[in-house]
């Protein structure tokens, strides 16, 4: 049923019936968030949805939906995986244009039906990457180096200095002397 496409009279039947779905999608079919996943859990794991289709105040059918579940996705600072909880409640009116958007009140979101109509898993894969950070990353650098096996060394140590007689390529290292000389000429003008 999540892969059907609704158009609004059937949409509004559900609603006139207060339908409820509860089923499980898969990660491999939303090929969008799939691509986001870590390359070690991609294309496994399942999502928990349930889908209630409500009979909308303004004469728009609804459709509300929670999931939960996890996703394996990577972290942006070490490229492991991140285990990311899902929890998320939606709701939606459900247009059949973008012309019904003047009817609709003001706090809620809106998806356009149009001559097609809408397929759940869609819906259920727009909402879960408007979930996802931007940058998603473990909570602390240990994590990091947790998940890759990998020990991350403190930048700001006095053990990051080089080894005697190991040369270092600093190209920017004369720039401050280079600018006061600069500075104190301008100044002796």
């Amino acid at each position: 049923m999540l892969v059907d496409h609704f158009g609004i009279p059937q949409l509004r039947d559900l609603a006139s019936r207060s339908e409820q779905v509860s089923s499980s999608i898969g990660v491999a079919d939303m090929p969008r968030l799939a691509e986001l996943l870590h390359p070690d859990g991609r294309g496994q794991g399942k999502l928990d949805a349930r889908i209630e289709f409500l009979g909308g105040m303004q004469g728009f059918p609804e459709i509300k939906g929670h999931l939960t579940g996890s996703l394996d996705i990577c972290c942006q600072r070490c490229l492991g995986a991140l285990n990311w909880p899902v929890d998320i409640d939606f709701r939606l009116v459900v247009i059949g244009s973008e012309a019904d958007f003047a009817e609709i009140a003001e706090p809620f979101d809106a998806i356009v039906a149009g001559e097609h109509g809408v397929q759940l898993a869609e819906v259920i894969e727009d909402e879960l990457l408007a979930s996802l950070p931007l940058a998603p990353m473990h909570a602390d650098l240990a994590s990091c180096e947790t998940s890759i096996g990998v020990k991350f060394t403190d930048l700001d140590s006095e053990s990051s200095e080089p080894e005697s007689g190991s040369e270092t390529n600093r190209p920017f290292g004369d720039l401050a002397s280079l600018l006061k000389a600069g500075d104190s000429a301008d100044s002796s003008e």
